[in-house]
């Protein structure tokens, strides 16, 4: 029988986005449109590895789907260290109401406020579902779109952008040779990121490093 209640959830959270767009302002790069995206390829990314983990579809796609909603009522980057606990409260009664018996909510709850920093203020104990939903969401972090958004705050200057890249790649060299994930799926999906940064990076960094007059002896 197939468990569709996270499409409750995704409901509510769709419709908490689209309060939230019209209710209040928001970063220009990091708008609620945004924010409503990543969710979705967050929820992709975690039934892919919930799939290859063999893990429980359901809640991670329910919990993938709520891992920001806090965002949707306090958008600003001040509530970011507290912005998984904060959800994990807020995704209580929309779990209910989607039919989540209570130790699932608890298992859900719980992976949406430990998927910051690992901190949560439940007495729960740490199940995969944390790992799932903290890999789900660090996947999306470093993808295709996310190379865009890092090169949006310097785009008026090439030579500054390429001085951040230059900082940035010398991380990614490092997730490279020693991902931080801890799902076999995740790190796979993440290593694909990882190489797709570091290539187009790269390219730029190049780019700005010929960004200059040829020395005098090319045609010596």
């Amino acid at each position: 029988m197939s468990d569709n209640r996270w499409l409750h959830v995704a409901a509510h959270v769709e419709s908490e986005y689209r309060r939230s767009k019209a209710a209040q302002p928001w970063d220009a790069v990091f708008s609620a449109d945004y924010r409503w995206e990543h969710t979705l390829r967050v929820a992709h990314y975690g039934r892919l590895i919930a799939e290859g983990d063999g893990a429980d579809r359901s809640l991670a796609l329910a919990a993938c789907l709520l891992h920001d909603v806090a965002y949707f009522s306090c958008p600003d980057e001040e509530n970011w260290n507290d912005h998984g606990r904060i959800g994990a409260r807020l995704s209580r009664p929309a779990l209910s109401a989607a039919g989540y018996s209570e130790p699932e909510v608890a298992r859900i709850a719980h992976a949406v406020a430990v998927h910051v920093d690992g901190k949560s203020d439940d007495g729960e104990p740490h199940t995969a579902l944390d790992d799932i939903v903290s890999d789900a969401d660090n996947v999306d972090r470093f993808s295709a779109y996310r190379v865009i958004a890092w090169c949006m705050t310097e785009r008026d200057d090439f030579q500054k952008m390429a001085d951040m890249l230059r900082e940035r790649l010398a991380r990614l060299y490092k997730y490279r040779t020693a991902s931080p994930l801890e799902t076999r799926t995740g790190r796979a999906l993440f290593a694909r990121q990882v190489d797709l940064q570091i290539a187009f990076f790269e390219a730029l960094v190049h780019d700005a490093e010929i960004t200059r007059l040829p020395s005098s002896d090319v045609l010596a």
